[in-house]
């Protein structure tokens, strides 16, 4: 019987692909997105502090976006996955509930500086990791991400090997034993949310793509059987029913997981489940802001999977803040935003802020269909209270950036060069620079279009 792990490399090392022009422009955006999130993660402690301990292991040649620094590929890849993900403010996607571009970005970057690549072969790499992140994410989803693993890390590893197979052009055989290695490298917890190590699980499934994809061109194995198999990736780490796994692995590229699905581009730098409910509290704010001080209590209903990895309350710090349903909720309606701006000024210590807080009860439902993420028959939704008894609500089954409520190119543009604007001033050529990025599928050499943002990201 063929494998599911035989069925995917055959697919990434064998496609012509001819993606269409809207799964282009997702890859493309989701490019620009990522080295947006990469410039602000960079000058965070967290990043900073990563990149030093890995510069222990000598300069290497791959570049650290946001410094001037390179590192040993499998290091760049683990220091551009984890600042892609610092701020929360990475793009995501549904089947496998993955922050997928900074981890697959992060890897093929990395490895891509090893010699001049062309845009075409990052968007193929790009697409074909996308690609097994989403079908096996299809097979054990969401039982995975509810028993408490961090998929980003997990599918992301996966995922990672298949992309940087394909840039390497390994064959089908090789490319199988890399994802067969990666298995032995998919691991991450939820119970990490709130700490440093979250984003640098992120980093950790980069590094372990190029590492992993390296073992095999050098003819090191792992076994084909490794998702399915009764002691395998699926029985251990996810539902353990072998026929529900195959029944739900779809078949690779018909059509690909990027044309059927997208990507949701975040325009808060909070995490993806707040956004529902930052929309809600944003519609009613108009409503209620006269009235800020009226309000005795708000109450947020969204699924239980969703409130379990939003545990804080009355946040101390900002990695406990982008998990805080309550302040988030709280800061839109004080704010009408909820910007990285917002989270630079601790805005969770303000006593409105923190007062409002105080109201938000989460109520955690049980989904009627567990299967996807956003059911348009549930709705997120929040009711405020004032004092006088009025009952406010609002709901939303999509937030802005999810299909079919996406953010267009202009919009993703305009947040990169918001998240650019610290250091816009030390990239030589900016516009062309940023001319180039927007076409980067069509550039010569992606280390071209890349060169330019390896400048210091400063506070």
């Amino acid at each position: 019987m063929t494998t599911a792990i035989e069925t995917l490399a055959t697919f990434v090392a064998n496609t012509d692909f001819a993606p269409d022009t809207t799964t282009v422009t997702s890859a493309r955006d989701a490019l620009i997105d990522t080295l947006g999130c990469i410039l602000t993660g960079a000058r965070e402690d967290v990043g900073k502090n990563t990149v030093t301990a890995l510069s222990d292991w000598g300069t290497g040649s791959a570049p650290v976006i946001g410094t001037t620094k390179t590192l040993p590929v499998p290091w760049a890849a683990l220091a551009n996955g984890s600042a892609s993900h610092i701020l929360e403010f990475d793009d995501w996607e549904i089947p496998g509930n993955t922050h997928p571009s900074g981890v697959l970005f992060a890897a093929i970057l990395a490895q891509a500086a090893t010699r001049p690549t062309s845009g075409k072969a990052i968007l193929e790499a790009y697409i074909a990791g996308f690609e097994v992140i989403a079908r096996v994410g299809e097979a054990v989803n969401y039982v995975h991400y509810a028993n408490g693993w961090h998929s980003t890390a997990t599918l992301g590893a996966l995922g990672a090997a298949a992309a940087v197979a394909r840039l390497r052009r390994l064959s089908a055989e090789q490319t199988a034993h890399a994802i067969a290695i990666s298995v032995s490298q998919a691991v991450g917890y939820a119970t990490q949310f709130g700490s440093n190590t979250k984003p640098l699980q992120a980093g950790f499934a980069a590094k372990a793509g190029v590492v992993c994809a390296s073992l095999a061109a050098q003819g090191l194995t792992g076994q084909w059987h490794a998702l399915e198999s009764d002691n395998g990736f699926n029985a251990l780490m996810a539902h353990a029913d072998p026929e529900r796994f195959a029944a739900n692995f779809r078949t690779p590229g018909t059509p690909l997981a990027l044309t059927e699905y997208g990507l949701v581009i975040k325009p808060y730098p909070s995490c993806g489940y707040t956004h529902r409910l930052i929309d809600c509290a944003l519609q009613l704010r108009d409503r209620v802001l006269p009235q800020l001080d009226d309000i005795v209590q708000m109450t947020a209903s969204l699924p239980n999977f969703h409130g379990a990895i939003l545990p804080f309350q009355q946040p101390q710090d900002r990695p406990e803040a982008v998990f805080s349903l309550p302040f988030c909720i709280a800061l839109a309606l004080v704010k009408g935003h909820v910007t990285l701006q917002d989270f630079e000024d601790e805005a969770w210590t303000e006593p409105q802020i923190m007062r409002l807080i105080q109201t938000v009860e989460k109520q955690m439902r049980v989904p009627k269909n567990p299967d996807v993420n956003y059911d348009p028959a549930e709705p997120d939704w929040i009711e405020i209270t004032l004092r006088d008894g009025t009952v406010l609500r609002s709901e939303v089954a999509y937030p802005l950036g999810a299909a079919p409520n996406n953010m267009s190119s202009a919009q993703i543009l305009e947040k990169f060069e918001s998240n650019l604007a610290f250091c816009q001033g030390d990239i030589d050529g900016f516009e062309a620079a940023i001319a180039a990025l927007k076409t980067w599928e069509t550039a010569d050499d992606i280390n071209a279009v890349i060169a330019p943002f390896c400048v210091e990201a400063r506070r």
